[in-house]
């Protein structure tokens, strides 16, 4: 399961995760398809649930991060 679902399914559904983000259901539901979400999004996730943000960032994102922290 990728991070996004599992914020959805945590805050109760794909409605009640954009409630809670200030964002449209719809595009919870596009990043849900896609698999990540906007680095802003990530962060504002991490924040309300124990989920990290390198499970919710674009795969070329998080290798770009954690390249970044290790130096």
């Amino acid at each position: 399961m990728t991070g996004i679902k599992r914020a959805i399914e945590m805050a109760g559904g794909a409605c009640a995760l954009a409630f809670q983000l200030g964002v449209t259901h719809q595009a919870v539901y596009i990043w849900a398809k896609r698999g990540w979400v906007p680095m802003q999004r990530a962060l504002e996730i991490e924040r309300l649930y124990p989920i990290p943000r390198t499970e919710l960032l674009k795969p070329d994102l998080v290798a770009v991060f954690t390249a970044q922290t290790a130096n």
